[in-house]
């Protein structure tokens, strides 16, 4: 009886302290849902989105907009979601900082098992504002459109920007101005997506740019204006290769979720391209400094595309078990450094109910937050079928054919001329198993694979966390489709020209060298892989033998170029 009575007593203590929290919950989006086949609303492609030019995308930024023009200290404001992410490093939703925390940190669990699936429930929380402010908006329009926009506002969901399909910045990102149909008729609006303008003065101690610009920037012009379209994408072109190769590599070679989940976990993962992306698209701007990236616009459709990646790998593995180990935490706001990450950790500071958190177990289906991706159908298809289905459009938009080539050159080659007897029919690509300790190295930074001046690979390393130990699989492009030796030369003489002139460097900020003799933790192994191409678009490639070569730490002659 006394155990009956201390629960009914400790639930009435739980119940009367979160009376005065806000206790915002995260359920993101239900409407537009069909409830008979329970088909839910796309997230789409943004370049999409802008092509139609419809209501969908005159809702988006008029929505964007309105969320942006939120008092600050209204804790659904875009400065205060999409300060949750690093600074002002102050508590969110009643979720304070705790003993063994870190303070100098956001709740962002940065290569962590739990990165993904800390994300979703973040993007959900984002998209349900911003969907609320659409249902506003459309209820303003004339009856001759409101019909439309009402029905456009239901299904309105945060769209996605795929850079490993195509990595230029979306070009209507760069315009200061934009013109969309309002209400009143069309209308020019200062453009959401262009920077996020802080209402209030920025404390110098955030440092960065914004000590002078009370504004995101994008590769700064030199005439002073924050966002450089020019220069933002010459430097993605730069990583082009790289994002969509580290997508593919992800999709073919990491099966389990202990090795796509992040950047610590060993295998090929998506959160190292995530960063490259990062590091790249801002030119030194708000983007590449993690603690303040988020409140880039750019910084939601970004990682939309991430939670979509994870979304078709889970969809592929779907027989596998996530968390079949544990792993410790650095350490965020509001989670002490060292607690154990399991499946059921609490994904801070987003709540599923006002007693409880979201956790990595709660959050594995989309279908939680009412969303789906174009490369999903899951409601009326046999996991099997919707496997297949997404191993297509992963082979048609990353793979070795997919029509989009940005950049006449793959590590997953066709046979090349000396191999093309037929007599052939594996072929091989590169990968470099990279390790090192992010304590002995200034962050951010990137660390290059060159030969020649030549960059065939590269790990982006983010801020956050600023210590542990780094092992993750780059891929590497193929000598002789890099141009730099002779394309009729076979497999062995071509891996023997990576073995003997690969060299690192090691680059803070994009900028500054660092001695890669000051980073004894470093080690790189090559790994020449196997590989059958698949016959069947709903195949992957199969894989072989896996020959591993250790690779001599040597610094790179010349300036190292991203």
């Amino acid at each position: 009886m006394w155990r009956t009575w201390l629960r009914y007593l400790t639930v009435a203590v739980e119940l009367w302290w979160v009376a005065g929290a806000t206790n915002i919950t995260v359920t993101g989006v239900s409407t537009g849902i069909d409830p008979k086949t329970h088909q839910r609303p796309t997230r789409r492609d943004i370049r999409e989105l802008f092509s139609e030019s419809g209501p969908q995308w005159d809702l988006y930024i008029l929505a964007l907009s309105a969320f942006q023009a939120v008092d600050e200290a209204d804790e659904l404001s875009y400065f205060q979601i999409t300060g949750i992410h690093g600074r002002p490093f102050e508590a969110w939703n009643d979720v304070e900082n705790v003993p063994g925390a870190p303070e100098e940190m956001g709740y962002c669990p940065h290569g962590e098992l739990i990165f993904g699936t800390w994300h979703r429930p973040y993007l959900a929380l984002f998209e349900q504002v911003l969907v609320s402010h659409a249902v506003n908006i459309s209820n303003q329009y004339p009856p001759n459109h409101a019909p439309a926009y009402k029905a456009a506002a239901q299904t309105l969901r945060l769209p996605f920007w795929d850079w490993a399909t195509d990595p230029t910045v979306p070009s209507f990102t760069g315009d200061a101005n934009i013109t969309v149909n309002g209400p009143t008729g069309p209308t020019t609006i200062r453009n959401p997506l262009y920077s996020y303008r802080f209402q209030n003065p920025v404390p110098s101690s955030w440092g960065g740019q914004l000590s002078t610009y009370q504004e995101t920037s994008r590769c700064m012009g030199t005439d002073g204006s924050v966002n450089n379209m020019t220069k933002s994408n010459l430097s993605m072109m730069t990583v082009g290769f790289k994002l969509k190769t580290s997508v593919y590599d992800a999709f073919i070679r990491s099966t389990r979720f202990e090795d796509v989940a992040c950047t610590d976990c060993g295998g090929p993962n998506f959160e190292d391209p995530h960063s490259t992306v990062h590091t790249t698209v801002g030119c030194g701007g708000t983007m590449a400094d993690i603690v303040l990236s988020a409140f880039d616009p750019l910084f939601m459709l970004h990682h939309c595309n991430v939670d979509r990646l994870f979304a078709m790998w889970q969809a592929i593995n779907y027989k596998d078990t996530m968390f079949e180990r544990t792993s410790t935490s650095y350490g965020q706001f509001g989670t002490p450094g060292g607690s154990k990450i399991t499946r059921d950790s609490p994904l801070k500071p987003f709540r599923a109910d006002p007693l409880t958190f979201h956790t990595s177990d709660l959050v594995t289906n989309i279908s939680t937050f009412g969303y789906t991706y174009p490369e999903i159908y899951d409601w009326d298809t046999s996991p099997d079928q919707s496997r297949a289905f997404v191993i297509t459009q992963v082979n048609m938009l990353y793979g070795p054919n997919s029509t989009y080539d940005r950049t006449k050159s793959f590590p997953y080659p066709q046979k090349h001329p000396s191999e093309a007897s037929g007599l052939v029919d594996t072929q091989q690509y590169y990968v470099a198993q990279v390790q090192l300790d992010r304590a002995e190295i200034p962050l951010p930074a990137v660390v290059g694979l060159v030969i020649n001046g030549t960059t065939v690979g590269s790990l982006a390393l983010l801020a956050m966390p600023s210590y542990g130990n780094v092992s993750t699989s780059v891929t590497i492009q193929d000598p002789r489709l890099a141009g730099l030796v002779d394309v009729n030369i076979d497999s062995k003489a071509a891996t023997s020209v990576l073995q003997q002139g690969l060299a690192v460097e090691i680059l803070h900020n994009g900028e500054t060298e660092v001695p890669v003799n000051t980073v004894p933790s470093l080690k790189v192994e090559l790994q020449a892989i196997e590989y059958t191409p698949n016959t069947e678009k709903s195949q992957f490639p199969r894989l072989g033998n896996v020959t591993r070569l250790p690779i001599a730490i040597r610094p790179v002659a010349s300036k190292f170029y991203r």
